[in-house]
């Protein structure tokens, strides 16, 4: 076995290409090269020749915690959806309150120190549920959300740091730029605070299978490099949830399979929990069967895919390698660019991050609209005989006015006459 590799000459890059022109009968190279909205010119292949360094694993967890979605309008029934969910596969639950909660019975009979929790609340909320947690035992995995940047303030004096960039895709965001603007978020509250043990970052994970596999690899070593600029060394949670951005309301039952590789890209990138939303939350209330398809989604990529079986499973891949450090460079140049314009609250401020962001929907939509970008059964194989359904009307909250956009609702569904 030892002597096996060296009984074969190596391949060089160039010989590859050469056999790739040869065997596809002379055609011009640089028509197979696909240019990625973010600008990257993603090649045909990859080898060794386009790694800077010997690859290495990012991390070596190799579990993440399976969350359901719960919006909390009666804690009765919260609580009962959440002791279902966890009877039923889920490790993790993430609460969206907007209301005046009780929260010991919202947690009833609920043992959180021994399972990922995520409370999103308003401001109104936060201290009080601060207040609950403290007279529990919440354990290390409980984390509070209540993101006050894009509201255009910053408490400094929080140890636990948890944001939200899911806006930034939701949004339309290219990949460079999501990432840049995550990290330029999260700077603004390291700027104000060198006291940070655990930061809880929210990320949205979309449809380009290995991009985002690379975009969450590269997001994790963003930020243990800007932790290194402050010399901070705290723990980092990655959570992810399956974006509504490709999410449509026709011809739905798709939207599993959208969301099954999103999760599949979030495992192997490395997310330490995630949330598969609901295939019909996009226009409708959760049923059982959507929740319960949502968790068996994860079930199937540890039980049967042995997705949590090895520790960054894609390292070493040519491709994802190259991908992962060509994002960290790129979004790190626009960071420093948002920096140098006095930072990400600066920016939001004089609108230069929302006309980034409405640059890059404009384009999304766009090629939606021309049939470049393909979601099947709404642009392309519709079904005919389906009636148009309303999707639920979404809006994110906040100072700067950036809003969640929806692909499918720029484009007329032509039913049956």
């Amino acid at each position: 076995m030892q002597k096996l590799f060296s009984e074969f000459n190596s391949t060089t890059a160039a010989q590859w290409k050469e056999q790739l022109v040869k065997d596809l009968k002379g055609i011009d190279y640089n028509t197979l090269v696909w240019k990625a909205n973010s600008g990257i010119d993603v090649q045909p292949f990859y080898t060794k020749e386009n790694l800077n360094s010997t690859p290495a694993p990012l991390f070596t967890k190799k579990d993440w915690a399976i969350c359901e979605v719960i919006d909390v309008k009666n804690e009765k029934s919260a609580n009962a959806q959440a002791l279902n969910a966890l009877q039923n596969g889920a490790s993790g639950l993430v609460f969206h309150i907007c209301q005046k909660t009780d929260f010991s019975s919202l947690l009833k009979g609920i043992s959180i120190e021994h399972i990922y929790t995520l409370f999103k609340v308003t401001a109104e909320q936060e201290k009080e549920l601060i207040s609950f947690l403290a007279s529990v035992n919440k354990g290390n995995k409980c984390f509070i959300e209540c993101d006050e940047l894009l509201n255009g303030k910053i408490n400094a004096s929080k140890n636990t740091l948890s944001m939200d960039a899911t806006l930034y895709q939701e949004a339309g965001s290219n990949t460079i730029h999501e990432l840049a603007f995550t990290i330029a978020h999260l700077n603004e509250y390291l700027t104000a605070s060198s006291d940070i043990k655990n930061i809880h970052l929210s990320v949205s994970i979309g449809g380009d299978f290995f991009m985002e596999i690379a975009k969450v690899r590269a997001l994790r070593k963003l930020i243990l490099f800007l932790m290194n600029q402050y010399s901070i060394n705290a723990e980092v949670h990655i959570h992810a949830q399956t974006t509504l951005l490709n999410k449509s309301a026709i011809d739905s039952y798709n939207n599993m399979l959208r969301s099954t590789t999103e999760a599949m890209s979030a495992s192997i990138g490395g997310a330490d929990s995630i949330l598969i939303l609901p295939f019909d939350i996009a226009f409708n209330d959760s049923s059982d069967f959507s929740l319960r398809m949502a968790r068996n989604q994860q079930l199937i990529l540890k039980d049967e895919s042995y997705l949590n079986a090895v520790a960054d499973i894609s390292a070493g891949s040519y491709y994802i390698e190259t991908l992962t450090e060509t994002l960290c460079e790129r979004s790190w140049e626009e960071f420093k660019a948002i920096e140098s314009k006095g930072g990400m609250m600066v920016c939001l401020t004089s609108n230069d991050i929302q006309e980034m962001i409405s640059k890059d929907a404009e384009k999304l939509i766009q090629q939606f609209k021309e049939g470049k970008l393909v979601l099947v059964g709404v642009n392309k194989f519709q079904n005919k005989s389906e009636q148009p359904v309303t999707a639920k009307s979404r809006s994110s909250n906040n100072t700067f006015g950036i809003q969640p956009i929806n692909l499918s609702e720029s484009f007329v569904h032509q039913p049956a006459n």
